[in-house]
């Protein structure tokens, strides 16, 4: 007992003292538009980004309305952790803040054409170049508006030139699909190739790679060298090479059939949000309860309320929602049934 009232005091100590330095936070920041930015010390910058931060990371916390405003404020004072920080909360990363998807364009606009920022330490360069990167994602899906894939590929060219590892595969799939410039898989298969030596940690690398090797663009045809690239990329975590390294065991091709090893890939990547891995384990898992269950000659309605189980088990969530789900479940088929 003593310990469950230590915990509640506790986590109600930190909220008081979250909520606190916060309200301290937005109160300093209301005088400093009034008085102007130069009121603003670099403490008060840096204890405003804390807060919007933990307010972000502490699900116990419901209202987060006045992470954005924290955050624009830091952003102004040229803190680069906050700005980048602001920019995926416009672009929705977390739950309870609406996307502002024309902001996060204006904003990432007016950072990738600052060439002051270069003048500045490293970080203000480094910075400058992800909004680059950024700019042109948006450009390219038209998150705000028309998609201009021409000025996407040219942003991408630009983030790349700086050295950006992101920016070179993604400028190589530009080249790989001809989006907004003319398709050069052979030049696009050589960037990724170097890249490879050179950072082989970057993200869709290997599964770009992988992709050109499965449809034959700037090399031969070769499933055996994509499934290598792909087993690469899923050592590194990729949700897209795991997904489609799953995919290879499920079908036999260009490896043994292995529906178990299919399954834990596909598991893996729904865990790290691959919609279409998550998809893919759900029915596997329901395709081999249905025929593990023909086999052992049980009842249909029995084998079905296994392969639902084993979905509802499948899901990459909480053991309570699987378990209201299961209830759920269990109830609509019972009034199904009246």
């Amino acid at each position: 007992m003593d310990k469950m009232l230590t915990a509640w005091y506790t986590q109600g100590m930190r909220k008081f003292a979250i909520a606190t330095v916060i309200l301290l936070c937005l109160c300093k920041s209301g005088v400093a538009e009034a008085q102007g930015a130069d009121s603003l010390s670099q403490w008060d910058v840096e204890s405003m980004y804390v807060q919007a931060k933990a307010m972000l990371e502490d699900r116990s916390i419901q209202d987060v309305s006045s992470v954005p405003m924290l955050l624009e404020t830091c952003a102004r004072e040229g803190h680069t952790e906050a700005t980048r920080l602001l920019l995926d909360v416009y672009e929705g990363r977390f739950k309870g803040l609406s996307p502002n998807p024309q902001q996060a364009l204006k904003i990432a606009h007016e950072l990738a054409e600052a060439e002051k920022l270069d003048k500045r330490p490293q970080e203000y360069r480094k910075l400058r170049t992800e909004a680059m990167f950024r700019l042109a994602l948006y450009l390219e899906k038209g998150i705000a508006g028309a998609a201009d894939k021409a000025a996407a590929y040219a942003w991408m060219r630009r983030a790349a030139l700086r050295g950006m590892p992101e920016a070179v595969v993604e400028k190589a799939r530009y080249l790989m699909n001809g989006t907004g410039t003319p398709q050069r898989p052979e030049k696009a298969w050589r960037l990724l190739y170097k890249q490879a030596k050179e950072a082989p940690a970057t993200p869709h690398l290997f599964f770009y790679m992988g992709h050109m090797c499965l449809q034959g663009k700037g090399i031969p045809r070769d499933a055996r060298k994509a499934f290598e690239l792909f087993r690469m990329g899923a050592r590194l975590n990729d949700a897209q090479c795991l997904n489609n390294l799953g995919t290879m065991f499920e079908n036999g091709y260009p490896t043994p059939r292995d529906y178990e090893s299919a399954y834990q890939l596909y598991r893996k990547a729904a865990y790290l949000g691959n919609k279409e891995a998550s998809a893919n384990m759900q029915r596997l898992a329901f395709k081999e309860e249905i025929r593990a269950s023909s086999r052992n000659g049980t009842p249909y309605r029995k084998r079905i309320d296994h392969a639902t189980s084993r979905i509802i088990n499948a899901l990459p969530v909480s053991p309570e929602t699987q378990e209201q789900l299961t209830v759920w479940l269990t109830s609509s088929t019972e009034q199904d049934n009246l």
